[in-house]
């Protein structure tokens, strides 16, 4: 018997549906069978957060071990989701003895994940639904630390330096992160004390983190100095030549802000963000980087095609416009069967322009998208 938290399984719990496995308690007695029915989303989240556990050799189904070896991506939107629901109650209790080693763990996983699934990576944060106003502050940070986990892998840096780069992603807006979720859904000019909160959370976080035994120097420089510019003009101390761990950081940050819906203001399509960032940012060479690292389509991405075809991104192609796509509806807008692989490299599956998301008429499924009997 091998127990994990519940939260670690959270994908495979769905409101409306039996429970796929038993729940246990840290001894292993079997609290609620296999099969108990979960009637609706508060019943849900009500159970992931009772601190109970799984038997994961109830997940294991000889057929489809592992399943990387079927599909390549089920396995990682499951958990995908469990991190997402883990973080929403690690990275709101600073105070826990427990929360810096946890902390560390999730950026363990997200560097593993840059390694084995980079495009599905990409693609669950290009496609993350951001009229969901109320979780932007954590979602942003999950994000922000996926993205930097792919661009620290890109320039080859040592393990603990991508580590610290993670961690400064994953805890940079502890102080705000409730806060960021109600200026997203409401918009308009901050008040005061909203300014405040915000000019002085990076001093706030570093603070926070140093009380939950933080010692790694480039972590903290990284949170302290994620707002800096270089040659002055940022905060919350105007430095004119911030750490460079910061600094890549930042444009994260910036990259992902544009892709954001908030307050009524429409996000960015990514090549528009992409190539805002770039231009803003003078020519960074970071900026050029994570624009070649995720590509002008990255994963997620809607677009038309020479063939009229529309169809998403699933894996970044040879050059930065040429991705591997899944095509879903026809050129009559008809939702295709089942998702067709085009190379975009192809004069006649060439990407014409983006699609907006109200057009589409077919309800996107990762698992899917992934699953390797439609790789070809």
């Amino acid at each position: 018997m091998k127990l994990v938290p519940i939260q670690q399984v959270a994908g495979h719990i769905k409101a409306g549906a039996p429970l796929p496995f038993g729940v246990r308690d840290a001894e292993g007695k079997l609290l609620l069978a296999k099969g108990q029915p979960v009637p609706n989303e508060q019943m849900r989240e009500a159970l992931l957060n009772r601190g109970v556990f799984v038997d994961m050799e109830e997940l294991r189904d000889p057929s489809r071990r592992g399943s990387d070896e079927g599909t390549g991506g089920e396995d990682f939107f499951a958990r995908w989701e469990a991190l997402q629901t883990r973080l929403s109650v690690l990275l709101r209790a600073p105070q826990e003895p427990l929360f810096l080693p946890r902390v560390k763990e999730c950026a363990a996983l997200l560097i593993a994940w840059a390694e084995r699934f980079p495009d599905q990576l990409l693609f669950v944060v290009i496609q993350h639904d951001h009229s969901r106003h109320e979780v932007y502050g954590l979602a942003h940070l999950l994000h922000t630390a996926a993205v930097a986990a792919l661009l620290a892998r890109r320039l080859a840096w040592a393990p603990e330096r991508q580590k610290s780069l993670v961690g400064a992603a994953l805890t940079m807006n502890l102080s705000i992160i409730d806060l960021q979720g109600r200026l997203a859904s409401r918009g308009g000019k901050l008040a005061p004390p909203q300014r405040a909160a915000i000019d002085r959370h990076p001093d706030e976080a570093v603070a926070w983190l140093r009380n939950a035994g933080l010692e790694d120097a480039e972590w903290l420089a990284a949170v302290a100095q994620h707002h800096e510019q270089p040659g002055g003009g940022g905060y919350p101390q105007g430095l004119t030549e911030p750490d460079e761990t910061a600094q890549l950081l930042r444009l994260v940050d910036i990259f992902l802000a544009k892709l954001a819906s908030r307050g009524g203001r429409a996000g960015l399509p990514a090549p528009q963000a992409a190539k805002s960032l770039y231009t803003g940012s003078n020519g960074h060479p970071f900026a050029a980087l994570l624009v070649k690292e995720v590509g002008m389509f990255p994963p997620g991405t809607l677009v038309k095609l020479a063939s009229g075809e529309t169809a998403v991104a699933v894996r970044r192609g040879t050059s930065g416009n040429t991705p591997i796509v899944s095509a879903v509806m026809n050129r009559h807008g008809d939702a295709l069967g089942s998702p067709v692989r085009r190379d975009t490299a192809v004069a006649e599956y060439a990407i014409t322009g983006l699609v907006a998301a109200q057009v589409l008429r077919v309800k996107l499924s990762p698992h899917q998208l992934y699953d390797r009997r439609y790789e070809a």
